[in-house]
């Protein structure tokens, strides 16, 4: 009976000590009476948890707020510059590995260009030696880091972290996080899909910040959704939620990697819209990119200038592929009633281009009820989203969420 009571006191005080440093963080600035109030807890309790938390440097007093009579109450804020978490996004042909500290801020960014195909032994290496890299750069030391992030475009199993499916990195059934965290003893490892991470961006300090409903869809190599719902991250079952790439668009289309035909991805994905450039290429289309000296040389880029040079054949690529995305979007806003859809990772490029024609054929398809309750939008960071996203996970178990 002991032994469970001292578990419950332990469970209890940290519980604790996390409300209050969310409450803190959520504030910015608090006072030790303030936080007894919106936490419920004695001002004796909050007293003690406050000294412990300063002591271990998590939080630090900065100066004195307005009083209502009596001596001026001395305010509470996250320390700077003292716990620090590492979130790190693997995509088909790069690496992203961000440094952020405990209030969110970031310190550290670096992109790495990867081979493609991806190779795990890799992957797993250069992990090694950026992180390595960092914790030398910033001297950081161990028991400071709250945790490594790390996100991935494919299937995660909810339960584990392992990756059961990777298609676009050719990976399969391969455990990442046990692999990671043999090179780090004793640094948390967590493990996510893109999309979610991207998620978590948006929902802690992007653009769906106090928002419980809505969905994160990156364009990429492929195309996957991260999911909020009632203010916590949707998995499923097995942790397949989200994968809308391979909603069917168009029975007609093109034969999928998952088996089947005219999938989201193959119509609205980065590689779907620039194998259709090189195609256009090939058979003779009059195109600026026809000046590109080698056709598997065109990019994204490329395309995307080239439409905003008013070449016809680009706009038009962009613009088929942003209608199966309105489509798509219909079914999310009618099977999910969403609040809010941000588009992020590579279509930011070329946002402005079509976001009008999505919206057009989102709402056009979907019930006028929903659709005139959801704004769609552009994220504001685009590509480093799921690296900052990955290195918050750690963060949020740090504030109890």
């Amino acid at each position: 009976m002991t032994k469970n009571k001292t578990g419950n006191n332990k469970f209890l005080k940290k519980y604790n000590q996390a409300q209050i440093l969310n409450m803190i963080r959520v504030h910015e600035e608090i006072s030790r009476s303030g936080l007894s109030k919106v936490t419920g807890l004695s001002p004796t309790a909050i007293g003690g948890i406050v000294s412990e938390l300063i002591e271990k440097e998590y939080i630090h007093e900065v100066g004195t707020g307005q009083s209502k009579g009596g001596r001026r109450p001395m305010l509470l804020k996250l320390r700077p510059d003292s716990y620090y978490s590492i979130g790190v996004d693997i995509a088909v042909d790069y690496i992203n590995i961000v440094l952020i500290d405990s209030t969110g801020q970031l310190k550290y960014k670096e992109a790495l260009s990867m081979r493609n195909p991806v190779v795990f032994d890799d992957v797993v290496q250069k992990l090694y030696e950026l992180v390595l890299q960092m914790m030398e750069m910033y001297k950081l030391k161990q028991e400071r880091l709250l945790g490594l992030g790390i996100s991935v475009p494919g299937l995660i199993d909810a339960q584990t972290d392992k990756v059961m499916l990777a298609p676009n990195l050719g990976w399969e059934d391969v455990d990442l996080k046990s692999r990671i965290h043999e090179m780090f003893w004793g640094v948390p490892i967590y493990v996510e899909n893109e999309s979610r991470a991207s998620a978590i961006y948006e929902s802690w300090i992007g653009a769906c910040q106090n928002i419980k409903n809505f969905v994160c869809i990156n364009i990429e190599s492929g195309i996957g959704a991260g999911i909020f719902a009632g203010g916590k991250l949707y998995k499923g079952v097995c942790g397949s939620a989200g994968e809308i790439g391979h909603i069917t668009v168009d029975e007609n289309g093109p034969k999928c990697g998952c088996g089947n035909y005219g999938c989201l991805e193959t119509l609205a994905s980065m590689k779907s819209m620039v194998e259709k450039a090189k195609r256009m290429v090939r058979q003779g289309s009059s195109t600026l990119l026809n000046n590109v000296e080698d056709v598997e040389d065109i990019t994204i880029d490329m395309l995307v200038e080239a439409a905003r040079n008013h070449d016809q054949i680009a706009m038009n690529i962009l613009t088929e592929s942003a209608r199966y995305l309105g489509i798509a979007i219909s079914y999310i806003i009618n099977t999910l009633n969403p609040s809010k859809i941000v588009l992020g990772k590579e279509f930011v490029k070329y946002s402005d281009l079509v976001m009008d024609q999505i919206k057009g054929v989102a709402s056009r398809k979907s019930l006028s009820f929903p659709a005139n309750k959801v704004e769609i939008v552009a994220s504001e960071i685009g590509r480093g989203s799921s690296a900052i996203g990955a290195a918050i996970i750690p963060l949020k178990l740090l504030f109890g969420k």
